[in-house]
C-alpha cells in the first residue's frame, strides 16, 4: 500500500512538463509563502510552467523571497492560462485560500492538498496531510527529497524559511528531532544560516517598532494571570502606517510573560469583526477554543473570524478560556 507521501510524489510525475497553479491561505506567513516557493522550485524542476495565484499580498517582511513565476491575485488575471494540476499548500481546509480559490479546487480539477492542520477534511482529489508535522515546509522539503530533488539553493532556503516560522526558530513544542534532521540536511547543501538570519530578521521599518512598542505597553493580564490579552484596533495600524502583516509574530511574544498559559491577539478585520490568534505552551488546546468560534489551527497554535468587534470578541474568547484553564495540573497563578 502507497503512503500519501508516495502519492503526492506520483502525481507530481505525473504532471510533469504541464501546467501547475500554487496557492496558499490569506495572510500568508512564512510557512505559507516558503511552502509555496519551495513547491514552485520543485514543479519547475519536474519541468512544469507555474503559477501562484493568492488573494493576499506577501508581505513586507517576506518580500525578500524570490518568487519568479507570474503572481496573480485573481483567476481572471490568468487569462487563457488553465492549469492541469492545483496545488494547495499549508491550507486548513478548502475556505482558506479564498472564495475563487475555493471553487476552482472542489470543482473536480486536478488537485493536491499538502497541510499539516489538525482536522483537515482533505478537501482536494489528491490529499496528504500530517498534523504532526512542525510546518507545512517540512513535508516540501521531504517530498523533494523523496523526488530526488536536492534541497540545496532558493529550494533549500524556501523550506527553511517554513520551518523556523512554525517552530518560532526552533523554540515551540514542535520542534522535532525530524526538523533539526531536515535543517541539518538544508545547511548541509549550503544554506548560509548567518545571512538567512541576517535577511529574514533584519526587515523592520521604525513604523513598525513604533507600533510594537505601543502594543507592548497595552497588554493587559487576566486568570490570575495566566492568560495575556491584547486588543489592536484598525486606528492602531493607521496611527502608525503600517499593514496588518506588521501584526505577524506579536502573538507568540505574549507566551514571554512569566506565568502566562495562554497569549489572546485579537485585531479589528473590517466593521464588526475581529481576528483572533490564540497562543499556549501546549497544554492548553488552542485548537478547541477556536473551534468554537468557528476557526481551527493547533494545539499550541490557532486562530478564528469572529462577527463581533474587537472588545466583545475579546470577552467571549476570555471566557472560552476561563473554562479551559479550569482543567487539572495547570498552575493557578503566577509563581
Amino acid at each position: 500500500m502507497t503512503t500519501p507521501l508516495e502519492n503526492a510524489g506520483r502525481v507530481l510525475r505525473e504532471f510533469a512538463g504541464k501546467k501547475i497553479l500554487l496557492t496558499t491561505h490569506v495572510s500568508p506567513d512564512g510557512d505559507a509563502l516558503g511552502s509555496v516557493a519551495g513547491m514552485g522550485r520543485i514543479a519547475e524542476t519536474l519541468g512544469c510552467e507555474v503559477r501562484i495565484c493568492m488573494v493576499s499580498l506577501v508581505p513586507d517582511y517576506l518580500s525578500w523571497l524570490p518568487m519568479p513565476w507570474p503572481l496573480c491575485r485573481g483567476l481572471e488575471e490568468l487569462g487563457d492560462w488553465k492549469p492541469d494540476l492545483v496545488v494547495a499548500v499549508d491550507c486548513g481546509d478548502e475556505r482558506r485560500p479564498g472564495p475563487e480559490l475555493q471553487s476552482l479546487l472542489t470543482s473536480g480539477l486536478p488537485s493536491l492538498n499538502i497541510d499539516h492542520h489538525l482536522g483537515n477534511p482533505e478537501f482536494a482529489v489528491y490529499n496528504w496531510v500530517e498534523p504532526d508535522r512542525a510546518a507545512t515546509a517540512e513535508m516540501v522539503g521531504i517530498l523533494a527529497e523523496h523526488l530526488g530533488i536536492p534541497l540545496s539553493g532558493e529550494l533549500g532556503r524556501a523550506v527553511f524559511l517554513g520551518l523556523v516560522s512554525d517552530t518560532g526558530n526552533f523554540s515551540f513544542t514542535n520542534t522535532s528531532p525530524e526538523v533539526f534532521a531536515l535543517a541539518a540536511r538544508i545547511t548541509a547543501a549550503g544554506l548560509d544560516v548567518g545571512e538567512f538570519s541576517e535577511t529574514y530578521e533584519n526587515t523592520w521599518s521604525l513604523g513598525r517598532m513604533h507600533l510594537w512598542g505601543k502594543m507592548f505597553g497595552d497588554v493587559s493580564l487576566h486568570h490570575a494571570g495566566r492568560t495575556a490579552l491584547i486588543v489592536v484596533p484598525q486606528k492602531l495600524l493607521d496611527r502608525f502606517g503600517q499593514r496588518r502583516s506588521a501584526l505577524e509574530g506579536f502573538a507568540a511574544w505574549l507566551r514571554r510573560i512569566k506565568g502566562v498559559r495562554v497569549g489572546v491577539f485579537v485585531r479589528e478585520d473590517g466593521p464588526g469583526r475581529s481576528k483572533i490568534s490564540l497562543r499556549s505552551m501546549g497544554d492548553v488546546d488552542m485548537r478547541a477554543i477556536a473551534a468554537g468560534f468557528g476557526g481551527g489551527g493547533h494545539k499550541a497554535a490557532a486562530g478564528a473570524e469572529i462577527a463581533l468587534p474587537p472588545r466583545e470578541a475579546a470577552t467571549a474568547v476570555l471566557r472560552a478560556i476561563e473554562a479551559a484553564l479550569a482543567a487539572p495540573g495547570l498552575p493557578e497563578q503566577v509563581m
